[in-house]
């Protein structure tokens, strides 16, 4: 469908074009960088999406024990959470670390692990920007090319061929089109993770805000309360 439009627009003595393949071949050599930009925005894509996933967020056992600390038994579960490596299970690690504290230093510390986990989810959303800024520059870089080749070969041919400088320039056009083609839903895709990256950090706040209370009300671990003496004796 993109390939019979081009061709519909370009002059009657163009290249005929058939296929995508075709297309493709016409672009020239820049049309590769632009396919792996499209490629690294799939699979980084599909990485995120997975990564975002309820299940690795907040999977059912970290669910539990979010539970337990809210009634009291935050000790029976810190090692459960040291071996999870779910983001919720750091945040509610990083609260019971400050068990017995006052209620702030709880809040202080839960709150920056939590941003934490939102630069680690959001990692690879910055990449499938990248890719869609690159993708239509790469096409435009290709199509300078195209055209460049156009005039000279115009020039090697003489005078009053301006269906042959034509031709070349419409020619030159696709990698900018298939650039566009790659980075207008590439920067869509980025925007909904962006989006879906804050929802996942909300419902971790939602979650997580109910055991606050319970940590601060819970006794100070040991070894905090040793390391605050020798702290005080130093």
């Amino acid at each position: 469908m993109i390939a019979r439009t081009v061709v519909s627009l370009l002059p009657q003595d163009s290249p005929v074009i058939t296929t995508i393949g075709e297309f493709f071949a016409s672009g020239g050599f820049m049309m590769w960088p632009i396919l792996g930009c499209s490629v690294i925005v799939v699979g980084l894509a599909i990485e995120r999406n997975l990564s975002m996933s309820r299940r690795r967020v907040l999977p059912p056992d970290v669910a539990d024990a979010i539970a337990a600390v809210g009634a009291g038994n935050a000790a029976t579960v810190a090692p459960q959470l040291a071996a999870s490596k779910a983001p919720a299970a750091r945040v509610l690690a990083a609260g019971i670390r400050r068990s017995g504290y006052p209620l702030v230093d709880i809040e202080r510390a839960m709150a920056d692990q939590l941003a934490r986990e939102g630069v680690g989810l959001r990692g690879n959303v910055r990449s499938i920007s990248l890719m869609a800024a690159v993708a239509p520059l790469c096409g435009l870089l290709g199509t300078v090319l195209g055209i460049a080749r156009a005039f000279a070969a115009t020039e090697q041919v003489g005078h009053n061929r301006a269906e042959l400088l034509a031709s070349g320039i419409g020619v030159a056009l696709y990698t900018t089109i298939f650039g566009l083609i790659v980075a207008i839903p590439a920067t869509l895709l980025a925007a909904q993770l962006q989006a879906r990256a804050r929802r996942v950090l909300l419902r971790l706040d939602d979650a997580l805000t109910p055991v606050v209370e319970a940590l601060a009300a819970q006794p100070r671990q040991p070894q905090q309360a040793s390391a605050g003496s020798s702290g005080h004796a130093a």
